[in-house]
């Protein structure tokens, strides 16, 4: 898993014009934390889920960002505890979602839920393998995969997970269901199984293949696409039958894959990679990404609008052109801190009041102090064992304004 954190100060990216085509904006983040998972739920709002490294390289806490605006600014949120690595998210709506992952402490698998839109997350019971990823037909009925053939599954809406392990003998890595009893499930050596009964029962498929399958895809019950290792694309037409081999014309990994119709879908991976097919795979034609970082997931909400997210916070965006920037957004709203530098308290003020949150950040990227504001213009943080040196104070307004300004302590 791919592991490194530090808070972002830097300016926004800038943009260089493309004349009325599609093509790949970046965002800003707000982290150089490597994000696993993205998902919008529509087409304003988007979860992104990510690990922070801590000094000599190892798993230092989880990291979860959200979007409002089509990602034109992302503002962090609490996933209820820093242990969990989320690995795998789906929402069904944008109040409520699931990601799923591992408690980093204990090595168990984890499922964690909102219905608040991400405000405030619970935890399920403790899961004996690490988990992978999730799926949802409908609001009630889900599937979680994950380690040694571990499949879990809901028909209540995630209040209670009953365990339907498959019999591969190995890890699973991706989960599709076409319906409530009709999916597909993807996994290490070429595992590709399928179920016909909501994963009461599972047949092994022959994939054709020893590489590792990362994620699957379908547009109907019988049609969808499987992606891999070593650049593998594998399409079925006929329930999974037979698997046919594409030609990606990459040898890069392929760590996931989603299509919006029959025939147009996107494949992403390592070192920047992103294929785009319009004829169901026919042919994949790559597309220039803006980055060289490995891309680990992907959401597309119809042929025009979507997100890939990546190691070192990477998130972009398809659009003939990027969402409104930050700095129109925040134009109605400025903040003031004084006295600054500050020796023991630092006042807070922004020029209207609203209820908003205030984060203080040191230079690792640790939060060091947050705040409720509710319905005030001002607030007032008392420096507590806090080392001298510059800070980040970052403000967050309901309205979705995010602005963040240093502050130094004597």
């Amino acid at each position: 898993m791919k592991l490194h954190y530090i808070l972002c100060i830097s300016a926004l990216f800038f943009w260089t014009p493309k004349a009325n085509s599609q093509s790949w904006w970046p965002q800003n983040s707000h982290t150089l934390s490597d994000l696993n998972e993205i998902f919008y739920a529509t087409n304003s709002t988007g979860w992104s889920f990510g690990d922070s490294l801590d000094g000599i390289g190892g798993f230092a806490s989880g990291y979860l960002t959200k979007s409002t605006n089509q990602g034109a600014l992302w503002f962090q949120q609490d996933m209820g505890s820093p242990i969990y690595q989320i690995l795998g998210s789906y929402f069904v709506n944008d109040q409520k979602g699931f990601g799923v992952g591992r408690n980093q402490l204990s090595g168990n698998g984890v499922i964690i839920t909102t219905i608040d839109g991400g405000t405030t997350w619970s935890a399920g019971p403790a899961q004996p393998e690490r988990l992978v990823d999730v799926y949802f037909a409908d609001a009630n009925t889900g599937w979680t995969v994950g380690r040694n053939d571990f499949v879990l599954r809901t028909s209540d809406g995630g209040t209670n997970w009953t365990d339907i392990s498959a019999s591969t003998g190995d890890h699973l890595n991706g989960v599709f269901f076409t319906t409530t009893t009709n999916g597909y499930v993807v996994g290490k050596a070429g595992i590709i199984i399928s179920s016909v009964d909501a994963g009461t029962n599972w047949t092994n498929l022959s994939s054709g293949t020893n590489e590792d399958l990362n994620a699957v895809s379908f547009v109907n019950d019988s049609t969808g696409w499987v992606v891999g290792k070593a650049g593998v694309i594998l399409f079925t037409n006929d329930w999974g039958i037979n698997w046919n081999t594409q030609t990606s014309g990459t040898a890069e990994d392929l760590t996931d894959v989603t299509f919006v119709n029959d025939t147009t879908g996107w494949a992403v991976g390592t070192a920047g990679t992103v294929l785009k097919t319009t004829d169901a795979g026919v042919n994949w034609i790559p597309e220039t990404s803006g980055t060289q970082e490995d891309i680990m997931s992907i959401s597309m909400r119809n042929e025009t609008l979507g997100w890939f997210c990546g190691n070192a916070g990477v998130i972009y965006v398809y659009g003939i052109s990027p969402p409104n920037a930050l700095d129109e957004l925040s134009a109605t709203v400025s903040m003031n801190l004084y006295p600054n530098p500050a020796t023991d308290k630092i006042k807070v003020e922004l020029s209207t009041a609203e209820n908003w949150e205030v984060q203080l950040y040191d230079l690792t990227g640790n939060c060091v102090y947050r705040e409720q504001i509710v319905n005030s213009k001002t607030t007032l943080i008392s420096r507590k064992k806090w080392d001298a040196g510059i800070y980040l104070v970052r403000v967050i307004a309901e309205s979705g304004i995010s602005i963040q300004e240093k502050i130094i302590f004597n």
